[in-house]
């Protein structure tokens, strides 16, 4: 991919975030680090598709990625992990594969209609694996910092265990 190419499909995508966020009225203060999200990760995408051609693979780090950062933006603004979630995930949707699939079933071509239906299903759930994982994963490090703070501290609450 060149650097031309990475920076248009860098401005279409802040773009195509920004067009989902400000029809769902997400807050202006949340608007730059989701499309940012947004892009960034879309960018991942691309050059993993470039470098491997695994789709599933691409869109699994890429929801992965925009999970973390939706994770991480949602503590720095106090705000809900969805509103740095949604927008930046709308644009890694494949909308053409699932064009493409209904137009070959429609056209009675079954053959690739199979092909792309399984194509297509397969980067929806890679991104909602992605998703799920990241959330997992800030889950664990929370716990992980929570224990680590406590250790060695005596714990206040610790005549709840012996009842």
């Amino acid at each position: 991919m060149t650097l031309t190419k990475a920076l248009i499909m860098f401005c279409v995508s802040f773009c195509g975030a920004l067009g989902y966020a400000i029809p769902v009225e997400a807050p202006k203060r949340s608007l730059l680090s989701s499309c940012l999200s947004g892009a960034i990760s879309y960018l991942l995408y691309l050059k993993i598709i470039d470098l491997d051609g695994n789709a599933f693979f691409g869109a699994f780090l890429a929801a992965f990625l925009i999970g973390i950062l939706g994770e991480l933006f949602s503590r720095y603004y106090k705000m809900p992990a969805t509103i740095f979630i949604m927008p930046p995930l709308i644009i890694l949707v494949p909308g053409g594969g699932m064009y493409y699939t209904m137009s070959y079933l429609i056209q009675d071509n079954m053959d690739m209609f199979l092909r792309e239906a399984v194509n297509t299903f397969s980067i929806a759930i890679a991104l909602s694996l992605g998703i799920v994982a990241s959330g997992m994963f800030s889950k664990s490090l929370r716990a992980f910092r929570r224990r680590s703070i406590h250790k060695g501290q005596p714990r206040l609450d610790h005549w709840r265990d012996s009842m």
